[in-house]
């Protein structure tokens, strides 16, 4: 079974990524590929991700292009393939004990290389141009959001909202089995140059989603639901909205109940087929959203508009990106790198 999310996103400070944790779990052997764009990391994680498919992976795309992957992890094996080059560089902190450098960028050819260096470097420059541009216009976004969740928190039933959290708990969580349980992060949304995209969850799983214009009242909630599964001894898979000074939970999923709580919110629309709708509206005070009626309306627009423009940029950066990786490409020896692909999954397998 294999489950996508995103390795992290853009946000107002730069790429950001809890990928980290994932790497410093106990019993991972992480394998970290470095080497330049279009150097045959992407392709040599789905080789991987083919030649173990049946067993339980997460596959981790680029949230700057959908199509590209920059980790695979196999789940039952305990192992962690991950492109560790920038925005999101990961080094080996206990070489060869925990974690390995695989140089992907010891298959180019230097003299060609070195031959096309001045369409790399405008390429590379114009590329970081408009991630630059991106991060502005999620600056923006960011700010109005946070005066959302200002205006949603002086709104918030907070006693009737702790109430109902308490009562859906106990109605669709078991009872405490003795050890607590955990919590980890993974991403299941990010900006992207086709939009704010969610991936696709496990068509087994019941899904609810929570109708919120505000975030507040879904955040809540879904961090009263974490906390209270981590207590009754589960595992809980958090998804976070990374476009707020302090990302907001947009989702929790339990596995081993095949449960999700997931937000549908301003920036997040799109509707889940077969799912379950709780509108979170019951828990703000009517009358208080009614007086900011014309500035809640302001916020959602322009921050929409705003994310669309920093999807157009990452596009853009995308666009000029791929003119970048042509120059690598042309350079790459593909022997080398299956060679490489073929020894790495054999000792995938010999680790087992």
């Amino acid at each position: 079974m294999q489950q996508s999310y995103f390795l992290g996103g853009v946000t107002a400070g730069g790429f950001r990524t809890r990928f980290s944790e994932q790497i410093q779990q106990p019993g991972f052997y992480t394998y970290i590929l470095k080497g330049g764009p279009g150097t045959g990391k992407s392709t040599l994680m789905k080789r991987v991700a083919a030649a173990f498919d049946g067993e339980p992976i997460s596959l981790y795309h680029c949230s700057s292009d959908e199509s590209s992957l920059d980790a695979v992890v196999l789940e039952d094996r305990g192992v962690v393939i991950v492109d560790g080059t920038a925005p999101h560089v990961f080094e080996a902190k206990y070489p060869l004990v925990s974690q390995e450098l695989v140089n992907l960028g010891a298959c180019l050819d230097k003299k060609k290389m070195q031959d096309a260096g001045e369409e790399v470097r405008q390429a590379a420059d114009e590329n970081a141009q408009w991630h630059q541009r991106a991060r502005q216009y999620v600056q923006a976004v960011t700010a109005l959001h946070q005066d959302l969740t200002a205006l949603g928190n002086h709104a918030l039933l907070h006693q009737k909202l702790t109430g109902f959290g308490e009562r859906l708990a106990k109605r669709t969580l078991p009872k405490a089995r003795g050890a607590a349980g955990s919590i980890s992060y993974r991403q299941l949304s990010a900006l992207t140059a086709s939009g704010y995209v969610t991936q696709s969850l496990p068509p087994d799983y019941q899904i609810t989603e929570l109708l919120d214009p505000l975030y507040t009242a879904s955040d809540t909630l879904l961090r009263q639901l974490a906390a209270q599964a981590c207590k009754r001894g589960l595992h809980v898979i958090a998804s976070e909205n990374m476009l707020f000074p302090e990302p907001m939970l947009e989702a929790v999923l339990l596995p081993e109940l095949k449960l999700v709580f997931s937000a549908r919110t301003p920036i997040r629309q799109e509707e889940t087929p077969n799912a379950v709708h709780m509108h979170m509206t019951r828990f703000y005070h009517k009358e208080l959203l009614a007086q900011r009626k014309q500035r809640i309306t302001f916020d959602r627009k322009a921050a929409l508009a705003l994310a669309e423009e920093a999807s157009s940029a990452i596009a853009n950066a995308l666009t000029v990106h791929d003119r970048l990786e042509s120059h690598y490409i042309d350079a790459l020896d593909f022997d080398q790198v299956s060679r490489i692909a073929e020894d790495l999954i054999a000792q995938i397998r010999a680790r087992s």
